[in-house]
């Protein structure tokens, strides 16, 4: 069994891999909501609003669907509708109107196609006096393929077009209007754009990716299973820290020694407080990379203190403060996970002497 799980631990590494950066819209927690994303459609798709782009998102989506489309020479006239009401009230996610053409579109970012399409077109077909010619279109993530949903857009004269090819058609024509849009506005668009193809990543990374998951699967969740063991076995031994500490004659009583459970880490916690005021707390914890004891403020104020008065007192630390890793907590040990539990606390015993003699020193000089 150790053979297959590192044949398999091989395989995944030798998989390609393309890391994914968030755009604004993902950090932003919206990149699947239809209503967002329609509402962003509405203002690229109106080739009279302040992006610049004129009439490039709306030539890629309905050069799809007609070839022979061409805009009024007015760009005044097109008006662009969102949640438009329909003649059985119901709300169409956006309607178009230009002079030759009624444009109907119903947007679908992940969900059924559960709409009332007859009503829809008919709704669309109602707006088409002067002469003006329907198209309804349902805007996909990706190809409808379900026989339910074919047989509804067909029967409903509706055309499916995907995000993938509207941005295709963008991307390839966005050329020309570069120098007469405004920058920002094609930085949104091409945020929207990233979005969107973020939510349906086809590269080949991810396909080989995808196989390899569902062809061990089995192995995958032993392995998984094991993983999990063994962390729990590690966290095991923050339990026996406490009672090793807590049964030493002479280790120093913290003004409270208590566990942190979060949801991936044990952590032995002793909090004290310096000169009355200062707050500091030493975690020592355990993970796979083996065993930290930490010593930090648990506040901006406390931890300034730290580090600039209390660990340049030449008589606290062991060796000098330059010498120990330094972040936000200052890294008083470090230990492979095998350590012999005794060692651990007989390092952490000795920071929690430290501890106490500085205040007892600090408090007789304060006169406390």
């Amino acid at each position: 069994m150790q053979t297959d799980f590192t044949k398999i631990l091989l395989d995944f590494k030798s998989i390609p891999r393309h890391k994914r950066t968030k755009t604004f819209m993902e950090i932003s927690g919206y990149p699947h909501y239809e209503n967002v994303c329609s509402n962003i459609l509405k203002f690229y798709l109106d080739p009279t609003n302040e992006h610049g782009l004129k009439d490039l998102v709306l030539n890629s989506l309905l050069h799809l669907i007609d070839k022979d489309f061409q805009f009024d020479i007015d760009f005044e006239q097109i008006e662009v509708y969102r949640e438009y009401r329909t003649i059985n009230d119901n709300r169409l996610d956006l309607v178009i109107l230009t002079e030759n053409y009624t444009i109907g579109i119903e947007n679908k970012i992940f969900h059924h196609l559960h709409n009332d399409l007859a009503d829809y077109k008919n709704t669309v077909k109602s707006l088409c006096y002067n002469s003006r010619k329907s198209i309804c279109i349902v805007l996909s993530m990706n190809k409808l393929t379900s026989n339910e949903d074919v047989e509804k857009i067909n029967a409903n004269d509706f055309v499916n077009v995907t995000y993938e090819q509207v941005f295709q058609n963008v991307k390839q024509n966005i050329g020309g209007h570069l120098n007469i849009s405004n920058i920002s506005y094609i930085n949104h668009l091409t945020d929207f754009i990233k979005s969107i193809e973020n939510l349906t990543p086809k590269t080949m990374e991810n396909k080989a990716l995808w196989t390899f998951f569902k062809t061990n699967s089995e192995i995958i969740q032993e392995l998984t299973n094991s993983f999990n063991e063994y962390k729990n076995l590690l966290f095991q031994k923050i339990h026996q820290l406490n009672d090793a500490i807590s049964k030493e004659e002479f280790a120093p009583l913290a003004d409270k020694q208590w566990i942190y459970k979060g949801s991936s880490l044990l952590v032995l916690v002793h909090d004290y407080t310096v000169n009355s005021q200062y707050k500091l707390a030493v975690d020592t914890t355990i993970d796979v990379n083996g065993w930290q004891i930490q010593l930090f403020g648990r506040n901006s104020k406390s931890s300034d203190f730290i580090f600039n008065v209390m660990c340049k007192d030449n008589n606290f630390l062991p060796k000098p403060f330059e010498n120990y890793e330094r972040g936000e907590r200052l890294i008083y040990q470090r230990f492979d996970t095998d350590i012999d539990i005794s060692t651990v606390a007989k390092t952490l015993t000795d920071l929690l002497t430290r501890i106490e003699n500085y205040k007892k020193r600090t408090d007789e000089n304060n006169g406390i």
